[in-house]
């Protein structure tokens, strides 16, 4: 894409400042016949391409005016993201949307076992350690506003266990879904990367991308968002096999494959300062996105930010349940269970539209988590860097500009790629980066989880699905419980004996 920017800066009665921008786009054929051959800076069918109007920013308040900010034509290859579209990434949690709260009725407050393992781990660590993994980076075609998929799909592509599987094709013919699978798609793409010398366009999965995620084909989007929709769709195409989610326990959900390599478990503390009393809850987390205000200079800065205490008092009181009462208490969350790959996302946008922080952050190429985690079950481990994904901006604006990654291929080799331009370089060249995304894999895969046929301990409303998805399963909609199980005692507790009576209903409703 040719770029010209002129600047004029005047101030109105309204306080506005205008932002001319000349924009010369050309044809998607264009770009995909003469993408490699200095496409951007030297394509002559863009400099015919009409003048964009100028744009009003309303530097204080005025944002109506930014739902057509740059341009009408679809083919160009940077265009503004509307308001509504910016604001859902501005404000990321800190959490994949799959990440959720497991309620724990174990006695010890522990984390409780899956029943059964979906996908065997032991195919799973054989996968983590390929050691016959061969591929090189092949560039993309830019499709039009693509780049943010563009970068996606080589993060995907060169996470080892994913790789691993989809080249031994087993997914496509083992699939369920009769409509478009994004994993069926992701195969063929990582297959045709390996066979393929040249650049190629990624237009069976950027052209059906509203199919995984809130997204539009031809408009410009948020790369970690798209990450966060592509692994939630590959964990909902995992569970097809089963019976969807309904089918088995909250645990048993995050055996898949896609949970193996990305699943991990966070760990919320809350310690009551009238009788010091400590509970713990479980979150299952797929990324991770830390805050870089302040003085954070590095991505430990930026996790121990997010692993720091905080005191829960005054109008935030913890309602603890040994006092019975509001009481003042202090809470933090750490990395109960460490993801085989970990990806950190640093929080580089916010609310404004020049308000995306362009601050270096340095980050290491091995990463030690141990200070971050709870010190129970799983062993500190250590982490390699394999992927960075980088956000280009101009005039730190957070509403437009174009994403270019780092990536290590199975051999080791670090090579930058800018859609369809592939160049190999050394690592000084990828630890000076302005970051947005970091990919990690564990030196070791983690241990497999235990399994707990009987006895499991799970939450009152896992049961409460499992007695559902009973019922449907059975041929005449009902599926009777034993005369020692009611359902009113499932959804109220069972007393004195609530211990006893959840591992029978586990007992029954898991067999």
């Amino acid at each position: 894409m040719f770029v010209n920017i002129v600047l004029s800066c005047s101030f109105s009665q309204n306080n506005l400042m205008v932002l001319k921008l000349v924009l010369g786009s050309c044809s998607r054929e264009c770009q995909v016949a003469h993408w490699s051959d200095g496409h951007k800076q030297e394509c002559q069918e863009s400099k015919k391409q009409p003048v964009i109007s100028a744009v009003q920013l309303d530097v204080v308040s005025n944002s109506e005016n930014l739902k057509t900010l740059i341009s009408k034509d679809d083919n160009s290859s940077e265009r503004c993201l509307s308001e509504e579209e910016t604001r859902a990434e501005r404000q990321p949690a800190a959490l994949s949307k799959t990440s959720r709260v497991v309620e724990i009725y174990s006695a010890d407050g522990s984390l409780p076992n899956p029943s059964k393992i979906l996908f065997p781990y032991d195919y799973f660590v054989e996968l983590f350690c390929w050691s016959e993994l061969e591929l090189v980076p092949c560039g993309l075609v830019n499709c039009g506003n693509s780049c943010f998929a563009n970068v996606v799909l080589q993060c995907l592509t060169f996470t080892q266990p994913l790789a691993a599987y989809l080249l031994q094709r087993c997914h496509k013919a083992e699939c369920r879904r009769n409509d478009w699978c994004f994993m069926c798609e992701l195969q063929d793409h990582v297959c045709r990367v390996k066979e393929s010398q040249v650049p190629f366009s990624p237009l069976p999965i950027v052209s059906k991308i509203s199919n995984i995620g809130n997204m539009g084909y031809g408009r410009q989007e948020d790369a970690h968002e798209l990450m966060r929709f592509a692994i939630d769709s590959m964990q909902s195409i995992c569970l097809d096999n089963v019976g969807r989610e309904k089918a088995v326990d909250q645990r048993t959900q995050e055996t898949t494959l896609i949970q193996h390599i990305f699943g991990g478990h966070l760990q919320s503390q809350v310690r009551c300062m009238q009788c010091h009393q400590e509970s713990h809850k479980y979150e299952n987390m797929m990324d991770l996105a830390v805050e870089i205000q302040g003085n954070v200079e590095t991505l430990e800065d930026a996790l121990e930010q997010f692993t720091m205490s905080e005191w829960l008092d005054g109008e935030n009181k913890y309602k603890c349940d040994s006092c019975n009462a509001y009481v003042k208490a202090w809470k933090r969350l750490v990395v109960h269970e460490a993801p085989n790959i970990l990806t950190v996302t640093l929080k580089r946008f916010q609310p404004g539209k020049f308000g995306k922080l362009n601050k270096r952050v340095s980050f290491p190429e091995e990463l030690d988590i141990s200070p971050f985690m709870s010190g129970e079950g799983d062993k500190p481990p250590l982490y390699q860097l394999y992927g960075v994904v980088v956000h280009v901006d101009m005039l730190n604006a957070s509403f437009f500009g174009h994403y270019i990654c780092y990536i290590k291929d199975f051999q080791g080799s670090w090579y930058k790629i800018d859609d369809s331009k592939v160049k190999e370089v050394d690592i000084d060249k990828v630890m000076q980066q302005r970051a947005y995304m970091l990919l990690y894999a564990r030196s070791a895969a983690r241990k497999a989880p235990i399994v707990t046929q009987r006895g499991t301990q799970l939450s009152r409303g896992t049961i409460t699905n499992l007695y559902d998805s009973k019922k449907v399963a059975s041929s005449n909609g009902n599926y009777p419980l034993p005369e020692s199980i009611s359902l009113g005692e499932v959804a109220n507790g069972h007393g004195d004996n609530e211990e006893v009576f959840f591992r029978e209903a586990c007992d029954f409703l898991t067999q």
